[in-house]
């Protein structure tokens, strides 16, 4: 059975393209630390794993908002709906009120397509059309102006919000 070190390394070790093995061991230990903290963790049927941070919404700290990262396959499983039955899953274990991603359009913009004005929690040089939110309680976001939010442990660190070659 993988751990869900190896289900990261593996995902981000054979990505390539933007990724490499540095990459890899950097988003593999990420993930380790972020359980070790008490984030939540999920590996869906042994080949995929994902982290979801508990974050707040500075105007709205009344919310259950979870931020997801990182989030692997492992290379053979791809493209087979593992990663959404994965989140699937997660929300439905999380009973939150929304749930934050920054991540590429092409993998997020569909399922977290929430309107929102909150700001990442840390500063980023990732643009804001790549922070995602998804409301998992119809409305969650409705009134929440402009906001800054708030996260502490491993994601606090500004190095998990950078560009991947920021980070190695």
């Amino acid at each position: 059975m993988k751990t869900p070190y190896d289900i990261q390394y593996e995902a981000f070790a054979a990505a390539g393209g933007l990724y490499d093995e540095r990459h890899a061991r950097l988003y593999a230990q990420f993930a380790d630390d972020l359980i070790a903290d008490g984030s939540f963790s999920i590996v869906y049927e042994g080949v995929a794993h994902a982290c979801y941070t508990p974050i707040t919404i500075d105007a709205a700290p009344h919310l259950k908002c979870y931020v997801l990262a990182p989030l692997a396959v492992l290379p053979e499983y791809q493209g087979q709906r593992y990663a959404t039955r994965l989140m699937e899953e997660a929300e439905k274990q999380l009973d939150a009120d929304v749930i934050f991603v920054m991540g590429e359009p092409f993998h997020y913009g569909k399922r977290y397509n929430a309107a929102h004005k909150v700001l990442p929690p840390v500063a980023t040089q990732a643009p804001l059309d790549c922070w995602f939110a998804r409301e998992l309680t119809p409305g969650a976001l409705d009134g929440v102006g402009e906001s800054t939010s708030s996260i502490s442990g491993p994601y606090a660190e500004p190095l998990m919000w950078g560009h991947p070659n920021e980070q190695v």
